[in-house]
């Protein structure tokens, strides 16, 4: 049997791991597809599913058809143990699916082909050769087959797809997506809740950027040496991801910088990123959609957001705002190698700024996470943000049957006192005029980097006022 092994840090995906449990049952054959961006985890993911299971893992890369077959052929024989094959190469996709298949009657196998589009670039038929062999003789074995790719917009459109052979075939999919504040903060288990929440706001929850921190040095000196180092590891990385997933990625990088600072509405994001055609801006914007990078958000109360006109659009990983706000528009400083100088001026004083846009980020983790535990006055059903005109509320959940909760996040170094709560009070009527009737119940519920003044508390404990601190995270 062949034991996947992973090197890096791996973190929960205890969801992950439970729906590729559930959907590859040893009785019968299974088609799986698996994507995300690049960095989130997939291989250590699908290795760590693999371990302990007959299994063949087989990493595409970018040579030819020819290559990828002898290199599979390799790793298929040694998987399986089949020393007598050794140095065969199979002449053929379909000759090695129909091997690998028949290794799975008898027992259940584990066939991962990961980096899929670049087996598919090499050989454009793949797909329709998997969908006969599929049809003919796969389905009614024990193979266990996981199709995995880190370009999102191959995987969705091309291979998902309704003109994709393979479609109505595959018996589950799952996009990988970046890692939970709960989860990302164990990466620096031995730093301050604060200083977690400062990681999480630089680089997300993408398992391969939080692995380049050390935890020993300081956060000034990671930021210098990880990111804004010429040649550092994270110098380029959205860089290369946009020029993976786009061929003339030059107007996604001026849409993306405006949305990184503060342009939120196509109209002010045109005017940003400098194009003068709102309709050429919401196209570019559809597909930074469809690629997870951007994401569109609706005020909470909406009933058909898809619909609504009232939407932000915001960049959907922390670590790209970063890039975006503070790489980027400094690339011609950081290239002559003036990195500290650009962290120490133009970094560090905007910096718990750019943080206090994760830590809203997280409080929506935190109460999805306390409404799966059962942990609110009410089940909500919609969870997000909330604005009209210049009056805005950080975070307002809505249930059917009428109960709301309106919430407020500090990433201050005060303690919030009871004039933040008098705010938030005074924000309800608007917030209640966007509902079909008014609130059977409302709830006020405050986030605070710096805990809450004994006056606070007080109000609070008469009930309907919750209050989380740092320790609650």
């Amino acid at each position: 049997m062949h034991t996947a092994k992973h090197a890096a840090p791996f973190f929960n995906r205890t969801v992950e791991l439970d729906f590729l449990a559930e959907h590859t049952p040893d009785d019968r054959a299974a088609l799986l597809v698996l994507y995300g961006r690049r960095r989130l985890g997939k291989t250590s993911l699908l290795r760590r599913f693999a371990e302990d299971r007959r299994s063949v893992f087989f990493v595409a890369d970018m040579s030819s058809r020819q290559d990828q077959l002898a290199a599979f052929s390799r790793v298929l024989f040694d998987g399986l143990s089949e020393p007598a094959l050794e140095g065969t190469v199979l002449p053929s996709w379909e000759a090695a699916l129909r091997f690998t298949g028949e290794r799975a009657k008898s027992a259940p196998l584990l066939l991962v082909l990961d980096e899929f589009s670049y087996l598919c670039d090499s050989d454009p038929s793949l797909p329709s050769v998997i969908q006969r062999l599929w049809d003919a003789e796969l389905c009614q074995g024990r193979l266990h087959l996981i199709l995995c790719g880190s370009y999102v917009s191959f995987m969705e459109r091309e291979l998902l797809g309704s003109r994709n052979p393979l479609y109505g075939r595959r018996s589950g999919e799952w996009l990988l997506e970046p890692l939970h504040f709960r989860d990302a903060r164990q990466f620096f288990a031995t730093s301050t809740v604060e200083d977690q929440i400062r990681y999480y706001g630089i680089l997300g929850g993408t398992p391969a950027y939080l692995e380049r921190f050390d935890p020993a040095s300081t956060l000034a000196d990671n930021v210098v040496h990880q990111i804004l180092a010429r040649g550092s590891p994270l110098y380029n990385e959205p860089r290369f991801l946009l020029m993976q997933e786009l061929r003339d990625p030059h107007t996604y990088f001026s849409i993306c910088r405006a949305v990184a600072f503060g342009r939120t509405t196509p109209n002010e994001i045109a005017q940003g990123a400098g194009l003068s055609d709102r309709g050429v801006v919401s196209r570019y914007l559809q597909t930074l959609r469809e690629l997870h990078l951007i994401e569109r958000r609706t005020p909470a109360t909406e009933r058909n957001p898809d619909r609504t006109r009232r939407s932000h659009y915001h960049l959907a990983d922390p670590f790209l705002r970063f890039w975006f706000r503070f790489v980027l528009p400094n690339y011609s400083a950081l290239e002559v190698g003036d990195a500290r100088v650009v962290y120490d001026t133009q970094v560090a004083p905007y910096l718990e700024q750019h943080v206090s846009l994760a830590f809203e980020e997280i409080a929506v983790q935190h109460l999805q996470q306390l409404q799966r535990t059962q942990q609110l006055p009410a089940l909500y059903q919609r969870i997000g943000g909330w604005w009209r005109g210049s009056t805005e509320v950080d975070l307002v959940a809505v249930s059917e049957d009428g109960a709301l909760l309106l919430g407020e996040v500090k990433w201050s170094a005060r303690a919030v006192g009871t004039d933040i709560l008098d705010s938030l009070v005074a924000k309800t009527a608007e917030v209640a005029n966007d509902l079909p009737r008014p609130p059977s119940q409302v709830t006020y519920c405050l986030w605070s980097r710096s805990g809450f003044t004994p006056a606070l508390r007080q109000r609070a404990e008469a009930g309907q006022i919750l209050l989380y601190g740092l320790d609650d995270l």
